[in-house]
């Protein structure tokens, strides 16, 4: 049950009030009943341990008898305890109802212009605070696992984003120009990421949220051109590439996934959250589960972009990054670099901090907190190895002609690539991102053993090698570096992260690997060649490979493939140890068996056996790996750790059993067809609970399982 409501304060709660026992304020409020009755000031604010309120279900009671006792008086209210002797009474403007332990309380504190609260309680969780902006005071509500409830005063700056600098004057486009139609669409950075955040531009009616303290907010849309709204997301989209998330401005992604995976970013100059600033943000609410949005109210896209990365990273727990000496709350930066967490309008580099520069006030470790196991979003998974035994396989093509791409996701990272040539000059450019680019690029060229042959580490971003090369296979490593002293005038490599591409020329070059995959029949469309290694979905689709796209493959000697039909390793799988030019018609142990436009994740390896089996129509395939693709039970292993889940009967006609290995009673479900669109928005279901499947059409079909804070994705088929 929703219930907006509004009344009068019902009492004031000053930073300079005195105790109750030493003051009696009276002041008489005068309804349209005729009403008038006391109001009571309590004590000041005080640096405090935490204070008990009881459990879940205890404080809920209280909440709903002051609620009762307060309609009675025509008024809407709450009072807050903070500590065993102050209670601070407050306004409520939006409320809404549920079970004995679900109950939601917005609005503000009486006669304290600037504050604001909030206090949400599910079950055996409680999430809240309390805001005074002018005395720049805070209170935290919070729960431990049993349900015990705390409140404690906190600094403000661990709650809420305030005074964010605006950006630098623009020249803004009108408001009403903006519309949904001028959004650019379904821009995603990462599709099928763990988390979401939506870069929001065409305006938004918000309600029932802490904001404006529980009160509506009709934002107006952007001040930015179409242009500016596609580089924006560019600028976030690189910010947040080392992530698994995806940063999109398509309503309909976001609507995908649960709540407390997902962020709305609101770009508009209505900034009743927080007039004056460039931005705002609640601290950790990315997980809140109740659709909190950030906010962003500068336009330009250098001002509107690192104010939406900067508000993101808050509600991913991260604070502000300044200094003590001079004190200041958001550091501009040195040389041409600032901190995402500082203030970064006015430099060319912005990244993410650890804090490395002088006297720097925030050593919190921003790339640590962001994927730490408290949002579920974690990083991408390295889409290349990082020696040569693993390297990956230069793209070569007609002419010599290089084009290869990736991702540096982590300090530290390096990508190797391998290529042969038969003699001759080589030209290999690296490039980051092509506009707000993170990444600093160290290039490396290495010889057949490793050692290396030439290094590129000039000023700027990029970096590019020329040599005249004798015969033979090479390496290429790419990895992130910094420039200068990190404390004064420079960075380190710590954050140096993000988007590359690798082009030029290599005289009588190809890329050599153990095998390649091919769009098409008869070794048609792409073909890209694959060195050993292990290569899940994210990294098959960063080698240019989609989901369910291979038709043929060829395999050299003494390797194997093992094409798999679910992420992570998982379902049915196939071991080849030779060239398929279609596997359309394939046949296992007599049954036919298509695989086309199939395998989702796939492994090159030595081959394990001596002579390959022998199947029918001279198809040279072992037998099927783990399970068939008959079998009527779709299993995950677990032997990197990820949570067993099985799917019965798979196929499936109507009812279809989901039940996860692991010491979980409920969860949530998501059904998408191949075209990523839901056909069964969110259900919560016990473990092993029957699904009724039985209005969608036939077909296969995706099923995303959210296990705490992991996203399990499985494929099933209709019949």
């Amino acid at each position: 049950m929703q219930q907006p409501v509004a009344g009068i304060l019902t009492g004031s709660a000053l930073p300079n009030s005195k105790p109750l026992n030493s003051i009696f304020m009276k002041k008489a409020l005068k309804y349209s009943a005729g009403l008038a009755f006391l109001l009571t000031s309590f004590t000041a604010f005080g640096q405090q341990k935490e204070y008990s309120l009881g459990n879940t279900r205890t404080l809920v009671q209280e909440f709903r008898q002051q609620a009762t006792a307060r309609q009675q008086q025509f008024v809407s209210g709450a009072q807050l305890r903070v500590s065993a002797n102050t209670t601070l009474n407050a306004k409520v403007n939006f409320r809404t109802t549920g079970s004995a332990t679900e109950e939601f309380l917005a609005g503000e504190i009486a006669n304290t212009p600037g504050s604001s609260f909030f206090v949400r309680i599910q079950g055996n969780k409680v999430e809240g605070n309390i805001v005074l902006r002018q005395s720049k005071k805070a209170y935290k509500y919070y729960s431990d696992n049993t349900g015990n409830v705390f409140v404690k005063e906190e600094d403000i700056n661990k709650v809420l984003c305030i005074n964010y600098e605006e950006g630098p004057a623009t020249s803004q486009v009108s408001a009403q120009g903006v519309t949904a139609a001028a959004v650019p669409a379904d821009l995603q950075s990462y599709p099928g990421a763990n988390g979401c955040v939506l870069l929001d531009f065409d305006g938004q009616y918000v309600s029932g949220t802490p904001w404006n303290n529980g009160n509506p907010i009709n934002a107006a849309p952007a001040t930015l051109s179409e242009a500016e709204m596609r580089e924006v997301w560019e600028l976030v989209s690189e910010d947040y590439k080392p992530f698994h998330m995806n940063i999109t401005t398509s309503e309909a992604v976001f609507n995908t996934y649960p709540k407390n995976r997902r962020m709305r970013c609101i770009f508009t100059p209505t900034n009743t959250a927080a007039p004056g600033a460039g931005g705002v943000a609640y601290i950790s609410s990315f997980n809140w589960n109740d659709d909190t949005p950030c906010w962003v109210f500068n336009g330009g896209v250098k001002g509107a972009g690192d104010a939406a990365s900067h508000e993101v990273g808050h509600t991913l727990s991260l604070g502000h990054d300044g200094r003590n000496s001079p004190a200041e709350g958001y550091y501009a930066g040195q040389g041409n670099w600032a901190p995402i967490m500082g203030v970064g309008y006015y430099k060319p580099i912005v990244q993410w901090s650890k804090g490395e520069y002088n006297s720097a006030n925030n050593l919190e470790d921003d790339l640590a907190k962001m994927t730490s196991s408290t949002f579920g979003v974690g990083y991408r998974a390295d889409d290349y190895g990082n020696s040569i035994s693993s390297a990956g396989v230069l793209s070569v093509g007609a002419g010599g002609n290089i084009s290869s791409s990736g991702i540096i996701e982590r300090t530290a990272d390096v990508d190797v690539f391998s290529f042969s040539t038969s003699g001759g000059n080589a030209t290999i450019n690296f490039n980051p991102a092509p506009r707000h680019a993170n990444l600093d690029i160290l290039a490396r060229l290495l010889n057949s053993s490793g050692a290396v042959v030439a290094t590129s580490d000039p000023a700027g971003l990029s970096a590019s090698i020329n040599a005249n090369l004798a015969a033979g296979t090479y390496y290429v490593s790419v990895t992130g570096t910094g420039v200068g002293n990190p404390a004064t005038d420079g960075y380190s490599n710590y954050a140096s992260l993000g988007a590359y591409t690798i082009t030029g020329t290599i005289s009588g070059g190809t890329g050599s690997g153990a095998a390649t995959v091919y769009q098409d029949c008869n070794y048609g469309g792409y073909a890209i060649n694959l060195a050993p290694g292990r290569y899940d979905m994210a990294q098959l689709n960063a080698l240019g490979i989609p989901n369910d796209d291979i038709s043929a493959l060829k395999v050299k000697s003494g390797y194997e493939v093992i094409l798999y039909q679910d992420i992570n390793f998982g379902g049915a799988a196939y071991l080849f140890r030779s060239d398929f030019s279609c596997l359309v018609d394939l046949s296992v142990n007599g049954q036919p068996l298509n695989l086309n436009d199939w395998t989702t994740s796939l492994v090159v390896q030595p081959s394990t056996a001596a002579k390959a089996a022998v199947m029918s129509n001279a198809i040279t395939l072992a037998a099927p790996v783990k399970s068939s693709a008959a079998a009527s039970t779709t299993e995950a292993n677990n032997d990197d750790g990820t949570i067993d889940v099985v799917l019965s009967p798979n196929p499936f006609t109507q009812n279809l059993s989901v039940k996860v290995k692991s010491k979980v009673d409920q969860y949530y479900i998501r059904v998408y067809n191949m075209s990523g669109t839901e056909v069964r928005p969110a259900q919560r279901i016990s473990n092993g609970q029957p699904v009724n499947l039985s209005s969608l059409s036939t077909g296969m079909y995706l099923i995303k399982i959210y296990v705490g804070n992991e996203v399990i994705t499985r494929k099933v088929i209709k019949h």
